[in-house]
């Protein structure tokens, strides 16, 4: 009974709120739409000189070979960049619910067994749900590791990295 009532209220409302009748015209005058452009002409679009047909061959980017344990960290570009991964990953990429290879030389428990960088504390640091305590283990969303950190390649530097 109750929903019945408020359905009809409701109809009421709605209906005495409306009339039916477009609105009435105002003395305000409207301006048109602009037209829309033609087109831009493609060698005027984006920061090269010509158009993207015009462009010269791009040089193909080599991924780092050397194997972990026998390669040199970079400089970082900026202290919040994490840090490049100075070796191959082509067989290290299996990170699963269960499995991260990284972490089978990264973990703190092992890394300076095995000569590598540990994975920071702070990685352990929950900050979605438990900002102010530091857990025991990498948290899930810094468990794969690939999503902020890359491979070291050797392609030259878009920017020059300055030293101060």
């Amino acid at each position: 009974m109750k929903k019945t009532l408020f359905v009809l209220l409701s109809i009421a409302l709605l209906m005495s709120c409306t009339s039916g009748n477009p609105p009435a015209e105002t003395e305000e005058a409207v301006e048109p739409a602009p037209t829309a452009a033609v087109g831009i002409p493609d060698a005027e679009i984006g920061l090269a000189a010509g158009t993207a047909f015009e462009q010269p061959q791009q040089t193909a980017i080599g991924f780092n070979t050397v194997d972990p344990g026998e390669s040199e960290l970079r400089a970082r570009p900026n202290a919040e960049f994490p840090p490049a991964i100075p070796h191959t990953i082509e067989d290290l990429e299996t990170i699963t619910f269960e499995e991260n290879s990284c972490l089978e030389c990264h973990d703190q428990t092992v890394a300076a067994d095995m000569g590598a960088v540990a994975v920071p504390t702070s990685h352990n640091v929950d900050l979605r749900r438990t900002p102010e305590s530091t857990g025991s283990e990498v948290v899930g969303s810094r468990w794969v590791c690939t999503s902020c950190h890359v491979a070291q390649t050797d392609a030259e530097p878009l920017v020059a990295i300055s030293s101060g």
